[in-house]
């Protein structure tokens, strides 16, 4: 049986499509993403912009299309923040419905994060770790999952993501010291609520943001799943790339090796929220996932 997943992200898509032999494992045939920015002006407009809305109709069209041509015969499309909170969220799904005949869910905060935690932990052996958490940085929101021995014990969904905080601080090319400390002030408040049950053993990165700090740590001079997945970031090299990233206008991160260029307008609000959760879950470093919802979807679907 070959099944596909689309997670529709408040900055992109996500795609990827397996063959399952039907017990509880799956070989990845493809596995894409898309940067369509629907979140691009949500927070001051509560609504999906047009060209936002084509953009990401577009990439699950062409997503769908290539799932149906290699003969899926599940294919799931689920939505996050971005789906949550917009005002005119149904035309979107609206249009998908009527270019694609698939429904779209929209999962709560919660189901992403457990879906995401479910994907993001499957690609390790975690069974010598007693305590550990996961930190998925979106374009619109941010979960943490605490589990102990493999059961989870809290999980939040807090409303800040990359794009979401690149909109309201670091828009203009060049970055103050003023905007930092204001963008540190607004996690401050966001994370305030968020208390660890538990001192943890090992943090668990998830999403575009992480894996791009995971690509620039290594020089990578074009992104490898396989080298970015299980790479060690500590704190110092998180500051290290809020820094360089900081002093850099959108057009000079461009350039910097191993950086997703579709990424160079988000990624220090991205690694900003990344520093502050490892902060709140009490961690010195973090490993990187490059598994992530997409994968959870797929999981949920093979349990039925």
């Amino acid at each position: 049986m070959i099944l596909a997943a689309v997670d529709i992200g408040t900055n992109s898509v996500k795609y990827l499509l397996a063959e399952t032999d039907g017990k509880k494992s799956a070989t990845v045939l493809k596995d894409a993403v898309k940067i369509t920015k629907l979140g691009e002006g949500l927070r001051k407009s509560g609504l999906i912009s047009f060209p936002a809305l084509l953009r990401t109709a577009d990439a699950v069209q062409e997503f769908v299309a290539d799932a149906e041509k290699n003969g899926a015969d599940v294919i799931r499309i689920v939505g996050t923040m971005a789906l949550r909170t917009a005002s005119n969220a149904g035309e979107l799904s609206d249009k998908l419905r009527e270019l694609t005949g698939i429904e779209t869910e929209v999962l709560s905060g919660e189901e992403e994060a457990m879906l995401s935690f479910s994907g993001a932990v499957s690609g390790f052996d975690l069974s010598n770790v007693n305590r550990y958490c996961t930190i998925d940085t979106g374009g619109g929101s941010t979960e943490l999952v605490f589990a102990e021995k493999g059961e989870i014990v809290c999980k939040a969904s807090l409303k800040t993501g990359a794009l979401l905080l690149t909109e309201k601080f670091f828009s203009n090319d060049t970055i103050l010291e003023e905007d930092l400390e204001k963008a540190g002030y607004e996690l401050k408040q966001v994370f305030g609520s968020m208390k660890p049950p538990f001192k943890i053993d090992m943090a668990v990165g998830i999403g575009g943001n992480v894996t791009s700090m995971a690509s620039v740590y290594k020089r990578m001079e074009k992104y490898d799943p396989e080298k970015a997945h299980g790479t060690l970031l500590p704190e110092e090299e998180v500051e290290r790339q809020i820094r360089e990233y900081s002093v850099k206008c959108p057009e000079e991160r461009r350039k910097i090796p191993g950086l997703d260029p579709e990424r160079a307008d988000i990624i220090l609000a991205g690694a900003c929220i990344i520093r502050y959760a490892m902060r709140v879950a009490g961690c010195r470093e973090i490993v990187v996932s490059d598994r992530g919802l997409r994968h959870g979807i797929l999981f949920s679907m093979l349990r039925g």
